[in-house]
């Protein structure tokens, strides 16, 4: 394995560190939208505005 191969499989590595570490940090993978990113926005949308209360 040369240097060239090195550095080709950290960048993988870090980049699959990367990728993990902003879905553990964004819901995991179960977590957050599942997928459904338009209930999800309508979701967040509605969160700003605060709960009516009779």
């Amino acid at each position: 394995m040369g240097p060239v191969d090195f550095l080709i499989l950290a960048a993988v590595a870090a980049a699959a560190v990367a990728a993990l570490v902003f879905i553990f940090k964004n819901g995991g993978f179960a977590g957050g939208c599942g997928g459904d990113c338009a209930h999800c926005a309508s979701r967040c949308s509605r969160a700003d505005q605060p709960d009516k209360k009779d």
